[in-house]
């Protein structure tokens, strides 16, 4: 999956920070700083060609990754919260326990789903610091920001956007 952007920040010697379009793909996977309302995405991506802030750049994410990050971030806990629903409903029933079996078992896919989260967010730095999810900027498309719009690109500073 090739998308085009701005370089809006240097992390560190190999990782900076894109304003890409939001693609229609893209979801709250934990990549971006983003709200869903908004047009523009801000994503750190692997910065080894040396790209420099304000060039336009192509960045590269195999779409089977995209697809991997995807069901991670979102059937994992699906999954979670089903199983811990039903699961807990049929183990109550068996063992013949009949007062508010719903509502425990609501409860307990409610559990299972946080726990899910908290196994994500915990493995999350791992999932970060693996290049296979991480966007690759592959070219520099135009050098020194020269086509920049800031009635568009808007103001960056800090981690925050600012449109003006």
């Amino acid at each position: 999956m090739n998308q085009q952007g701005y370089i809006v920040e240097i992390v560190d010697s190999v990782t900076a920070k894109l304003k890409l379009k939001r693609h229609f793909a893209c979801a709250s996977c934990g990549k971006c700083a983003t709200t869903s309302e908004e047009k523009y995405i801000i994503v750190e991506a692997d910065n080894t060609i040396g790209a420099k802030v304000g060039d336009r750049v192509e960045v590269n994410m195999e779409t089977v990754n995209v697809l991997k990050a995807a069901f991670i971030a979102y059937t994992i806990p699906l999954l979670a919260l089903l199983l811990g629903t039903v699961g807990t409903f049929y183990g109550l029933k068996a063992i013949n326990i009949k007062n508010n079996v719903e509502i425990i078992s609501g409860g307990a896919g409610l559990i299972f789903t946080i726990l899910s989260f908290l196994i994500l967010k915990k493995n999350d730095k791992k999932f970060r610091e693996s290049k296979e999810y991480i966007p690759i900027v592959t070219r520099i498309i135009v050098s020194s920001g020269n086509e920049i719009n800031n009635n568009i690109f808007g103001k960056y500073k800090h981690g925050v956007y600012k449109y003006i």
